[in-house]
């Protein structure tokens, strides 16, 4: 349920929206701590090289700083007109599996076509070690935007996080709302195992400042 909701037609707008495109996959702000904690202590980690001992600081540190790394990675996509068009080298994911192929420029007519009926989905990196699993265009792509997040990379290298891939968008199942008065609606929709509903809620309210794409 949303509450004191503004502007009721531009929220129709952007429900209509998210039904026929989808969302950002986005890690949620939970994943990042209270005021992004986590983050936080997972940069002065990567700053400092000490070693640090609790095991639950660094599951939570290490998995922030891979989900900010994967959520720049969209952000940085969704800025291309053509953002869900497949690119050379591109690794593309069967809708609800987890593995995934590398796209090719002889067969991306064909893999847009399943792309665009939601067959296929666009993956981006979750960094770490070892392959990242795009190439050409694509890799080069993910790596030119993370080329100045030496500290949050290496760390992870060092801490031996396998990379691994993460679908770019989401699609709510069976959404549907219902308005109680002009400014509360009730949403209903279902997320595959690993998605945050505020992926959904951040495309309906505005949000601004430093990390705006992570912390909705």
């Amino acid at each position: 349920m949303l509450r004191e909701v503004k502007g009721r037609d531009d929220v129709e707008a952007r429900l209509q929206a998210i039904v026929e495109r989808g969302v950002p996959n986005y890690f949620g702000a939970q994943r990042f701590g209270i005021g992004g904690s986590n983050l936080l202590g997972a940069l002065r980690w990567a700053e400092s090289g000490a070693p640090v001992r609790d095991r639950n600081k660094r599951s939570f540190w290490l998995s922030a700083a891979r989900s900010a790394l994967f959520n720049q990675i969209v952000s940085e996509r969704l800025k291309k007109p053509d953002f869900n068009q497949v690119v050379d080298g591109d690794a593309l994911q069967l809708s609800g599996r987890g593995s995934w192929f590398v796209a090719s420029v002889e067969e991306q007519a064909t893999l847009q076509a399943r792309v665009d009926a939601r067959e296929l989905m666009i993956t981006a990196a979750l960094p770490g070690s070892g392959d990242w699993g795009t190439q050409r265009d694509a890799l080069e792509f993910e790596k030119a935007v993370l080329a100045e997040e030496i500290a949050l990379q290496s760390l992870l290298e060092r801490e031996k996080v396998e990379a691994a891939r993460r679908a770019m968008l989401l699609y709510p199942q069976q959404m549907s709302w219902n308005w109680w008065d002009d400014v509360t609606v009730e949403l209903r929709f279902w997320l595959p195992a690993g998605s945050f509903a505020t992926s959904v809620v951040r495309e309906l309210i505005n949000t601004t400042g430093d990390y705006a794409n992570i912390a909705e």
